[in-house]
């Protein structure tokens, strides 16, 4: 088997007073997977003082797919996987990845395949048939290039962690509206949020949060729809006195979930319903740019679960003489 590794001396060489400062960031986790030992050996050396974002490396090292295998179920902070096709068996590698995103669900840490049979595992195959990020020859990885596919893969690790942190720094937000005391805060955090919200998800949306409730109906009249949260395009439905010129599609497509009672995807508009114990209903109006993951629609059922919920707690307060709603 064909392992060999070329690193060309295409960086000039540090001096002594050039070593840089331990930092004392924690350093991001590499793991190498390979059934050759100098393959560890030669790209631990050659990427020993690398560093990104005032951190350096931490390297893991497995020899065969399973010890691999082991080792990811137990750390969670890998960041980027240098991966050998051909291990223990000739798919190994390929069935690895496979194990990495499908059976243990990662999607965060980067995978960069590298072979020395490209014959074994056609790049165009791989790429289209395997969620990797990356495909190398053994034989074109000099150091230049090789710490070049590092940046790459740290930068986009590091992102996707900026995100899934943002999103779980929302959810503890949208979850924090249920301890609002006052109709008019409400309106303007759910709003924030909801625009927070759309921005996260990464798209260009418009949309609003509706609710229908019980002690609502019986004042105003049976149907009444209460605007909680708007983007800047709905801001206008905050004021009590537009809710009756909600546009035409977005009551039709409002009416509908309240006929089914369930939440709807389609295409791009995503329409939310959450029935809380008392029997009010709570309605979230999303129109996206491009359709939304599981992941989003996730967060969009719970805002409007927890815009539901606060409400009425409002409600139940106002009647009860401890607040204004």
């Amino acid at each position: 088997m064909n392992t060999e590794l070329v690193f060309a001396d295409e960086l000039p060489e540090e001096g002594p007073g050039d070593a840089r400062r331990q930092r004392a960031l924690a350093p991001w986790v590499v793991m190498i997977v390979d059934d050759d030992p100098a393959v560890h050996q030669v790209t631990q050396l050659v990427m020993d003082d690398f560093e990104f974002a005032g951190r350096r490396l931490q390297f893991l090292n497995a020899y065969t797919a399973s010890e691999a295998r082991d080792l990811l179920q137990s750390r969670h902070d890998v960041a980027l996987v240098l991966l050998d096709v051909v291990m223990e068996s000739e798919h190994a590698g390929l069935d690895l990845a496979r194990f990495i995103r499908e059976d243990i669900g990662n999607r965060h840490v980067r995978i960069v395949l590298r072979t020395g049979q490209p014959g074994q595992a056609p790049e165009e195959d791989v790429i289209k048939s395997y969620d990797i990020n990356d495909y190398k020859e053994k034989t074109e990885l000099t150091k230049r290039k090789l710490i070049t596919v590092f940046y790459s893969a740290l930068r986009s690790y590091r992102d996707i962690v900026t995100l899934e942190l943002a999103r779980q720094g929302l959810r503890r937000s949208i979850e924090a509206i249920t301890q609002i005391h006052d109709a008019g805060n409400l309106r303007h955090l759910a709003s924030a949020l909801l625009a927070q919200l759309a921005h996260l998800l990464g798209h260009e949306a418009e949309g609003l949060c509706a609710s229908r409730m019980a002690a609502y109906a019986a004042s105003h009249g049976e149907g009444a729809y209460r605007v909680l949260a708007a983007t800047a395009q709905f801001q206008g439905l905050l004021d009590e006195s537009a809710v009756r010129d909600l546009p035409l599609d977005v009551r039709e497509a409002l009416e509908q979930v309240l006929q089914t009672r369930q939440s709807r995807l389609d295409g791009e508009c995503f329409v939310g319903y959450y029935r809380t114990h008392s029997g009010n209903e709570s309605l979230l109006y999303m129109r996206f740019a491009q359709p939304i993951d599981a992941d989003g629609q996730e967060l969009l059922q719970i805002f409007c679960a927890n815009v539901a919920i606060a409400y009425e707690r409002l409600l139940a307060a106002q009647m009860q003489g401890h607040g204004p709603a």
